[in-house]
C-alpha cells in the first residue's frame, strides 16, 4: 500500500455471517467454482477475474504475495516505504490480506529515522451475481494495527484504524475499470484528540495490450469528513505498466503518481512484483 492512501479496516464477529449470507446462501451465484490445472502444477479460479493496479488493490480475492517498494517526494522531504503483502483465498469469494510496512523517512532539516509501520489485515469479499454481465461487486473492511513507531513520525503505538470498503468492477473485452470507495475511522485515540474520519476513492482503468502487457491510469483521492481539516483533499492521477517476462504468474510493475493540484506533494513512485499461486 502506498504511504498516503493506505487501506485499514473494521470488524470480526459477523465475518462468518456475512461469509454464509454471501458464499452458501443458494442464488448468489458464489458457491459454483471451477478449478483451471496448468502444466506446472498450479491452480487457479476460472471465471471473472480482476487484475491488480498499482496504487490500489484487486477487488478479486486471489492467493498471491506482493512486493512493493514506493516513494514519496514533499517539499519538506521524501519517505519511502517497503513492503511485504500476503493474501489467501478461501474461497473464490473471500480472501484475508496482510499488508507488513517499513518506512524510511527523510526529512530535510532533520535525521532520517526508519521503523515497522502499522500493519493492516484486509478480509474481501465478492459477489459473482453478475458475473456473466462481466460485473463484480465487493466489500469488506480492514483493519490498521497500532505497530508503528510515532516518536519517529511513523505510524501509531496506540491508533486502530477501522476501515469499510465497497468496490466495484466491469470487464469489457481487452478493458477493465474497477473502483474503491473506503471510510476511515480512527480509534482508540489519545484523550482530547478529535477523531477526524477520512473517505478514500481509487478508480483504476486497466488495459491488456498483450498477453505479457497491462496499461494502466489510476486515480487516487482521500477527502477529510470532518476536524480542522473538513472538505480538504488530495486527488492524483497515475499512469502506469505491469509486465509479465517470465509467465503469467508473476508480473512486474511500474508507475508514478502525481496530484492534480498545488500541494505540499510533489509525485509519488511504485515498483511492485506480484506473485500468484
Amino acid at each position: 500500500m502506498p504511504l498516503s492512501f493506505s487501506a485499514p479496516g473494521r470488524y470480526s464477529v459477523r465475518l462468518w455471517f456475512l461469509y454464509v449470507l454471501l458464499v452458501a446462501t443458494p442464488g448468489t451465484a458464489l458457491s459454483a467454482q471451477t478449478l483451471d490445472f496448468h502444466e506446472d502444477g498450479s491452480a487457479h479460479y476460472h471465471g471473472l477475474h480482476f487484475k491488480h493496479p498499482l496504487f490500489s488493490e484487486s477487488i478479486t480475492p486471489d492467493t498471491k504475495v506482493r512486493f512493493n517498494a514506493g516513494g514519496e517526494f514533499e517539499d519538506e522531504g521524501n519517505g519511502y516505504e517497503f513492503e511485504v503483502e500476503g493474501e489467501y483465498a478461501f474461497h473464490r469469494s473471500f480472501s484475508i490480506e496482510v499488508g507488513v510496512p517499513y518506512v524510511r523517512l527523510e526529512p530535510n532539516e532533520a535525521a532520517a529515522t526508519s521503523a515497522l509501520g502499522n500493519i493492516e489485515v484486509a478480509f474481501k469479499f465478492a459477489n459473482f451475481a453478475f458475473e456473466d454481465a462481466g460485473i463484480l461487486i465487493g466489500y469488506g473492511f480492514a483493519v490498521g494495527l497500532p505497530t508503528g513507531s510515532p516518536e519517529k513520525g511513523i505510524g501509531s503505538d496506540r491508533e486502530w484504524e477501522l476501515e469499510p470498503f465497497l468496490n466495484a468492477g466491469i470487464k469489457r473485452g481487452p478493458f477493465e475499470l474497477i473502483g474503491w470507495a473506503r471510510f476511515g475511522i480512527p480509534v482508540n485515540l489519545p484523550d482530547g484528540d478529535e477523531v477526524e474520519n477520512e473517505f478514500h476513492y481509487d478508480l483504476s482503468a486497466l488495459m491488456h495490450a498483450k498477453p505479457w502487457l497491462q496499461v494502466l491510469l489510476e486515480l487516487n483521492g482521500e477527502v477529510a469528513l470532518n476536524g480542522d481539516e473538513a472538505g480538504a483533499g488530495l486527488a492524483a492521477l497515475a499512469p502506469g505498466v505491469k509486465v509479465a517476462p517470465f509467465g503469467p504468474q508473476l508480473f512486474l510493475g511500474l508507475g508514478a503518481s502525481f496530484p492534480l493540484s498545488e500541494n505540499e506533494l510533489n509525485a509519488r513512485a511504485m515498483f511492485s512484483v506480484f506473485y500468484h499461486f
